[in-house]
């Protein structure tokens, strides 16, 4: 038996595979614009640290690093690492610094 093709029912699944089919391409020009905007934020922040003396990177990495904190406290000066393109060895070091704590507090 063939179905018609005004069936309600076929009208109805081609309504909602096409509703899929919109709903998928936002969620994906969503995805695309938000990783354009986290690069940004990472291109900025690398551009404010590198343009700092000692003491001010100090106080952007820790400002940083209680920024990550709050939101997970593992791995959060592994995570500034990454965003700034450091070791994280060298987040250590500016954490820890004595002369840029004094020169910067």
């Amino acid at each position: 038996m063939a179905i018609p093709d005004n069936d309600p029912l076929q009208l109805a699944m081609a309504a909602v595979i096409e509703g899929f089919k919109h709903t998928t391409a936002a969620i994906q020009e969503l995805r695309e614009k938000q990783d354009e905007l986290e690069e940004r934020q990472k291109l900025q922040a690398r551009a404010a640290y590198h343009g700092m003396t000692g003491c001010g990177k100090s106080r952007y990495v820790g400002e940083l690093v209680n920024i990550e904190k709050a939101i997970d406290p593992r791995g959060a000066q592994s995570r500034v690492a990454q965003l700034l393109d450091v070791t994280p060895g060298r987040i250590t070091q500016l954490l820890t610094s004595d002369k840029n704590r004094k020169n910067g507090k």
